[in-house]
């Protein structure tokens, strides 16, 4: 039985990063590398014997994916990080929190038990596992746009070990981080519009009465101050859960730009809390709506 590695190495897609290696705090570093992940569509024509592959000729089939990889993160396996993740799920997070700053497009496709740069040399055969090959429906457009900042990369170093403690004792925030990530793999947009709102529901209507009004109201109220703003924000966050309405109880689709939006929406919310390292409560959504935003104290729910 092989033993596990101390180390993860996981490859970022649709990103680049110019720099030296870069300490994101208990011992995950990242840093520049290359590598390709592939897979294409094939056919054989052939039954297989028992306990072989299918004996050639093969045709390829059209399709199939490729990733390049520019970056990695080597992620430690032994010891304890923050708000007990495994190494899996600190990827994921520091994935996660990298799509909802500015990063949308990031895709990690896959991990490795050994650096991506030593793969084809090691003398072992390395450990090579698909951890995310879908799509998602972000694209950078511009090879600057995609290269990694310093500064969002600080904020990352900063943010992502208490996001860690807080999704481990504020269940809705875990859950609405999770939506928030899974509803730009490209899919149905209904569906995914369904998962963001689900998300915002789960944020900002701990009671389910009159829906619409109560989660359109404390979200217009949580991003904007008291105002005109405030007024065209809720409007517009209303007329977007007509279009939620519209997902989930019609056999329509979504609109694609109303799925951008809400994601939007819901992006901007969840990075809030994530500079505030809290997530509003029923009260404080009620006395920053009724109250005025100088009487609001956030406080951890």
């Amino acid at each position: 039985m092989s033993e596990s590695p101390a180390t993860i190495f996981a490859g970022l897609s649709r990103v680049t990063y110019v720099g030296e290696p870069l300490d994101l705090g208990h011992g995950i570093v990242l840093r520049s590398t290359y590598a390709h992940l592939f897979a294409a569509n094939m056919m054989a024509f052939t039954r297989a014997p028992e306990g072989r592959p299918h004996p050639p000729p093969w045709r390829a089939a059209g399709g199939g994916f490729g990733y390049d990889v520019e970056v990695e993160l080597a992620v430690p396996t032994a010891g304890k990080l923050p708000g007990g993740l495994s190494a899996e799920d600190a990827i994921w997070l520091i994935a996660a929190l990298l799509r909802l700053s500015q990063y949308a497009y990031l895709m990690v496709p896959v991990i490795s038990d050994v650096p991506f740069d030593a793969a084809a040399t090691s003398e072992r055969e390395p450990l090579l596992q698909p951890f995310e090959v879908e799509p998602r429906i972000f694209h950078a457009g511009a090879e600057e746009i995609a290269r990694l900042s310093v500064e969002t990369l600080s904020w990352i170093k900063d943010v992502w070990p208490r996001t860690a403690e807080l999704l481990r004792t504020c269940p809705p925030l875990n859950l609405a981080l999770r939506a928030a990530d899974s509803c730009t793999v490209r899919g149905r947009p209904a569906s995914a519009l369904l998962t963001a709102w689900g998300a915002l529901e789960e944020l900002f209507a701990r009671s389910r009465a009159e829906l619409r009004f109560r989660v359109s109201a404390h979200i217009a109220a949580y991003l904007e101050p008291a105002g005109p703003k405030r007024l065209e924000t809720f409007k517009a966050v209303a007329n977007l859960y007509n279009a939620r309405s519209k997902a989930a109880h019609t056999a329509q689709d979504a609109e694609l730009g109303a799925l951008v939006q809400s994601f939007v929406l819901l992006r901007n919310a969840l990075i809030k809390m994530v500079d505030e390292g809290a997530m509003p409560t029923q009260a404080d959504l009620e006395r920053r709506l009724f109250c005025g935003d100088a009487a609001m104290t956030s406080s951890p729910a």
